[in-house]
């Protein structure tokens, strides 16, 4: 037997709680569909006030009938408390059908206002109704506070304890009155005219003394009975005098619910005090207070952790409809503690506070009870989801996923606990393969919870492979929020499958072979789409959630000539019972008028292409979108004149002008400005764009100079270092290092880093006080030392036997350029350094000075080169004794940080071919992305920066380790799972913490510290505040074989990387926390966070003719230990020894050498993965010439680059 510990901890947020709320707010929706709809906020579903036993729902025997005597047997007439406007009743929607007796009961019974008669919660409505019930819902309906006390005069009411409080209270407010002076009669039964007297008195109906009543009526009932039937309590009958059942008191109630919605409590106090506080959830406080308020916002509630004295425990409050309720659901669960609530009156509110607070002590969450919520006993040889439900001591379903639960099996198989909901994963089909499980065997599953009471374990039996029995769709989400599907579009689906055992399925492979998908939408479907297969089908996952997708992508070119309706079905294999959805499709928009865009500011000779963007308008002014201008691009004509050498209009893959705007790539949609680099030196003078609209004539022109070349004109620091530095306190990981960057501008005043042949950069590093020597080096980057205190890097500057470099200036545009150690693109935009040495009384001023120079090397060292532009970059050493004057902060978290361990399941990945193990620290470090990274500011007493030691951090400690952990940081392009960055907060759970950090500025001052508070750990789901890339929008030409090679997406960022491999190159993302930068293989390995999509389109082949079907070109990336593109590792031969399995994942397709591995995909590495297409005349090899590759994160954030494969290299 296996034993499994999940140790990752929390989940997703409250996912079932939020469920079971959503529900009773929706079952209150459908329920008060009739009446109009109020401004008055909806009540919590809460239970009922002061739940009674079982009597109070069971109507005690008494006689069938029983009228009142006289009308001072009838509830007294005195007027109640505070009274309010006379009320109005709502008018039916005419859209809503009416409810039945058996809807309104559910509705009250949502709201807590009406209770079963039994432990079933049956409506009862054919049973009679007691005076001891009636007093309930009246107090409860009423918002009045239960009053045991004023039901002392009463002596008959010892088998009715459960209603005392109710029974003292109407009769303290007037609306019901004993039977005599001491008698109440609890059990006694009540009459329809006494029902109608009572909600007459409750809801001030002014009794209709005239009006005509037909049947049976006391003479003192006629003026109640007929303003009741006005107001629509109760119904006109024969009998008044009879008995009134459930019934009768539930549409009566339902009626003065309505009324209550409409124009609020019927009672209203002024004087407040709590009148009841508990917990009523993990996360949930009631508060009830003695009465209704006219106004909520008049009252300030609070809740504190500890006391009054302790911390505020943030949280949403809801407050019923009779405003004396309030539900406080916290932020963060509540721990063991005392919790207090808190009543403030909002001055000139007209509200006291007489008894303000109220305490409740608070257990830990608890689970109390799990059951297995699986639909048989019998799992399908497949990959099975098993669920299961953790209620806690509040008998609500928790949320904590199963990861903290501790899971077992027998006999020993391969389990994947959810992190996003009470859920576990087994591969049966993996277990018949491996011989552990075969047909009709048993295994069981065993699941303790995380304090290991309770446990259950339940036995299943293996049956018959995984099928498909029944499907079930959604309704359709169309693109980017649009309410039809438009060419080029796709549109998600969402869908269930169920096979043969009840059980979900989850298996992209079984959905493909066993779920059939299918449309009646001939043309409008794009047939040769690989993604979704045919244009219409399933897809891997792209949400995290383990369930692949449903896809449907339209064709691009469609033709209709008005909106259409499409069928899409889904049938299941094994029943072949379908289910369908229909989809709307928009007729394409037709071109009517074009405007062009903004030129960039300057465009120069020997520019890159440039691309003007256009806005095209159909005939009623709406925009067409990309895709409809490419599909309409031969009705836009584009022409130009100026400059004789520049292309205006589209090219093909083979760089062949074919006019027009562009069709495919980054850029499609816009107009292309091409062959610059041919424009001679001398070629300079105005361009004109035109483009015209040729069904309508509408035409549009603007105009733009080509100016001359572009030249490197000035040379400054687009990163200034601190002002100030100190000592380093070592030489290994507590260097000081205070980094500046050097960038360059050309004549136009733009940012330059083109053609520097012709131009030098000299830098000169000089001390410009101080009298110690060496105190601090130069350098591009970091570096370590000798043995004897000296760098051991050559091309370090010092201030005495080497303070001159000269850069030389190249072109930095030609194919596979590759800067060298002395060339201005290797200096340009690196991190350039000061270093301090050790020397706790070191002190000096520093400067760098970079000269830009027209002319060579020569011409620089023979003083014969034009000086163009100076940058000085200055510091000033301080010693180490003066960090004692400095003051230091942490840097805030403003945007706080995220609670990243409700993903962890996410980041573990689905797949069961993820090996058991690793994710102890891959996921962990994985998590550790997400952390909110300590940084120590220190400033002088003129507020300047002082650049401090690295590593400078000790120690941190959080006051909220149930929402916190301290962590190192793993480094932003996550390459290496423990590359560390420094130490962190990783959020763990929603709450606040507050920090101290202990650190060392200097060996003279030794250790200080910094203290943070209320550091806010947020659940806000994570998404995309930007992505970017270092190519993103530009053509880029790479070698073909560097493509079949399989290379990474983002190779060609790091020095040393050749243009050849370049695509995308350096990939970056943040989110909206801006805690957390991702980088290249880091920014895959989150994919499944921000929803990042990477897909090729836009394919161009050498020849049309291919065989259908051949050629492979994709994107295949390795988040988590398996080839995203099928959760596969794709392995043909065992792992090697001291290989990571998370590393051993292959390309779906072999190699192009048969004798080698398919492609290998590392963790974080996305490849293009290609196979040249087949020609469909001679069979012979038919090589890609261009393509779009695209990345897309959930939330819209887009990056792509056209590439253009050169054959020949």
């Amino acid at each position: 037997m296996k034993r499994l510990v999940m140790k990752k901890k929390l989940s997703i947020v409250l996912i079932m709680a939020m469920m079971f709320t959503m529900m009773a707010s929706f079952q209150y929706v459908d329920a008060d569909a009739a009446p109009t709809v109020t401004s008055t906020p909806s009540p919590s579903a809460t239970p009922a006030a002061s739940p009674s036993p079982s009597p109070a729902a069971s109507p005690a025997p008494s006689p069938a009938v029983s009228p009142a005597p006289s009308p001072a047997a009838t509830p007294a007439a005195s007027p109640s408390p505070s009274p309010t406007a006379k009320p109005t009743a709502p008018a039916p929607s005419p859209s809503a059908a009416p409810l039945d007796a058996q809807a309104k009961f559910a509705a009250l019974k949502a709201k807590g206002i009406l209770d079963g008669i039994d432990e079933t919660g049956a409506a009862g409505l054919d049973k009679e109704l007691t005076r001891a019930q009636l007093a309930k819902i009246i107090v409860v309906l009423s918002g009045l506070a239960e009053d045991k006390a004023a039901s002392a005069v009463y002596t008959d009411l010892e088998g009715a304890s459960w209603a005392t409080g109710y029974i003292g209270a109407v009769a303290k407010a007037g609306f019901m009155d004993g039977i005599s002076a001491d008698q109440f009669n609890p059990a006694g039964v009540v009459s329809i005219e006494q029902v109608a007297a009572v909600f007459a008195r409750v809801f001030k109906l002014q009794p209709d003394v005239n009006a005509a009543v037909t049947g049976t009526v006391s003479d003192w009932a006629k003026g109640s009975i007929a303003a009741a039937i006005k107001a629509g309590f109760i119904a006109s009958v024969k009998d008044f005098t009879i008995a009134a059942n459930r019934e009768l008191l539930v549409n009566a109630a339902y009626t003065g619910y309505q009324l209550i919605l409409t124009n609020g409590p019927v009672i209203t106090i002024t004087k407040v005090s709590v009148a009841e506080f508990k917990a009523a959830g993990a996360k949930t406080l009631l508060v009830k207070l003695n009465g209704s308020i006219a106004d909520t916002t008049k009252l300030t509630v609070s809740v504190l952790r500890g006391g009054l004295a302790g911390s505020v425990a943030a949280g949403a409050q809801k407050w019923n409809t009779n405003k004396n309720e309030v539900t406080i659901t916290l932020d963060a669960k509540m721990t063991e503690n005392t919790y207090t609530v808190k009543l403030e009156a909002v001055k000139d509110g007209g509200l006291t506070v007489d008894k303000g607070t109220a305490d409740v002590a608070v257990t830990d969450e608890k689970i109390s009870k799990i059951a297995f919520t699986t639909a048989s006993d019998t799992v399908a040889q497949g990959k099975i989801k098993i669920g299961f439900k953790a209620t806690n001591q509040y008998n609500e379903v928790s949320d904590i996923n199963a990861t903290r639960f501790s899971i077992y099996t027998s006999p020993e198989l391969d389990v994947i606990a959810a992190g996003d909901s009470q859920s576990l994963t087994i591969d049966v089909t993996h277990a018949v393969y491996a011989n552990k499980l075969a047909r009709n065997q048993t295994f069981y599953v065993g699941i303790n919870a995380p304090e290991y009471t309770p446990q259950i374990t339940k036995t299943f039996t293996v049956g018959d492979p995984q099928s498909v029995a029944k499907v079930e769709l959604g309704d359709i989400a169309y693109a980017n929020g649009k309410t039809s599907l438009e060419a080029g579009d796709t549109a998600t689906i969402p869908f269930k499958a169920f096979d043969q055992y009840g059980f979900q399925v989850t298996d992209l492979n079984v959905l493909k072979t066993y779920a059939m998908a299918y449309t009646n939408g001939s043309g409008v479907i794009d047939t040769t789409a690989m993604s979704p297969p045919q244009g219409f089908g399933f897809v891997a996952d792209e949400t995290g959630d383990g369930i692949p997708e449903l896809k449907l992508k339209a064709a691009s070119n469609l033709t209709l000539f008005s909106d259409q309706e499409v069928t899409v079905s889904l049938s299941a294999a094994l029943s072949g019972s379908p289910a369908s959805k229909t989809l709307k499709v928009a007729m394409a928009k037709v071109p009517y008028e074009v405007i062009l865009g903004a030129f960039p500011n300057t465009i120069a000779i020997g520019d890159d292409d440039v691309y003007l963007p256009i806005t095209v308008k159909d005939k009623a002014g709406n925009l067409l979108n990309t895709d409809e201008i490419v599909n309409n691009a031969d009705k836009i004509l584009i022409y130009s004149y100026g400059v004789s050498a520049v292309t205006v209009g589209a090219k093909d893959a083979a760089g062949k002008v074919v006019g027009g705007i562009e069709k495919s790539g980054a850029n499609r949609g816009k107009i292309r400005i091409s062959d610059l680099k041919l424009v001679p030196e001398r070629g300079s003078g105005q361009l004109t764009v035109s483009a015209k609209v040729t069904p309508s004539g509408k035409s549009t022109t603007a105009r733009t100079s080509i100016v001359a070349k572009r030249y490197p004109n000035t040379v400054f620091l687009s990163v200034v270092p601190k002002v100030k530095m100190l000592p380093s306190i070592d030489l290994t990981d507590s260097k000081t290092e205070n980094i500046f960057r050097l960038k360059y501008r050309d004549q136009y005043g733009e940012e330059f880093d083109r053609d520097y042949t012709g131009y030098t950069v000299q830098l000169t590093f000089n001390q410009t006080s101080g009298s110690v020597t060496d105190a601090v080096y130069f350098s591009k980057g970091g570096f370590t030392w000798k043995a004897d205190g000296t760098p051991n890097n050559t091309a370090i500057l010092n201030t005495t036997t080497n303070k001159t470099l000269i850069l030389d200036g190249v072109d930095a545009t030609r194919d596979a350029y590759n800067p060298g150690a002395t060339e201005i693109g290797s200096y340009r935009d690196k991190d350039l350094l000061f270093t301090a040495n050790m020397g706790d009384n070191n002190e000096g001023s520093y400067q760098l000075t970079a000269q830009l120079f027209k002319g060579d090397r020569a011409a620089v060292a023979a003083g014969n080169a034009s000086l163009l532009s100076t940058a000085i970059s200055s510091t000033q050493l301080i010693k180490a004794k003066e960090s004692d004057n400095l003051t230091y902060a942490v840097t805030p978290f403003a945007n706080g940080i995220y609670a990243v361990d409700k993903i962890s399941g996410i980041l573990q990945g689905g797949a069961s071919t993820v090996v058991k193990g690793v994710y102890s620290t891959e996921g962990y470090a994985l998590e550790n992305l997400f952390a909110g990274k300590i940084v120590i500011t220190a400033k002088d007493s003129g507020g300047n920066v002082v650049q401090i030691p690295n590593n400078h951090v000790k120690a941190v400690t959080s006051s909220n380790m149930q929402a916190t952990a301290v962590v190192n940081k793993t480094k932003a392009d996550g390459a290496v799972a423990k590359d560390f960055d420094g130490y962190a907060i990783r959020g763990k759970d929603v709450g606040t913490t507050s920090i101290a950090v202990l650190f060392k500025p200097s060996n003279y001052t030794g250790v200080k510290y910094s203290l943070m508070d209320n550091i806010a750990i947020k659940e806000e789901a994570l998404f995309a505040s930007s992505l970017a890339a270092t190519f993103n929008g530009k053509p880029r030409i790479i070698w073909l074989s560097q493509l079949k090679a399989g290379v990474n997406i983002f190779t060609g960022n790091d020095t040393g990387r050749l243009n050849q491999k370049q695509t995308f190159s350096n990939i970056t993302l943040t989110d909206q926390y801006g805690n957390n930068a991702f980088k290249n293989s880091s920014v895959i390995r989150v994919a499944p966070v921000f929803g990042i999509q990477t897909f090729i389109s836009n394919i161009r082949w050498a020849s049309d003719n291919i065989v259908p079907g051949s050629g492979y070109l994709a994107i295949e990336s390795n988040i988590s230990g398996v080839n995203n593109m099928n959760n596969q590792t794709n392995a043909v031969t065992p792992v090697p020894a001291g290989t990571d399995p998370t590393d051993w994942v292959f390309a779906t397709v072999p190699n192009a050498n048969p004798a080698l591995n398919p492609i290998q995909l590392n963790r974080g590495d996305a490849k293009y993965i290609y196979v040249p297409a087949k020609s469909a005349v001679d069979g012979s090899n038919v090589e890609v010439v261009s393509f779009t590759a695209t990345m897309i994160t959930a939330n819209g954030k887009m990056i792509s680059v056209d590439v253009y494969p050169d054959a020949a290299k």
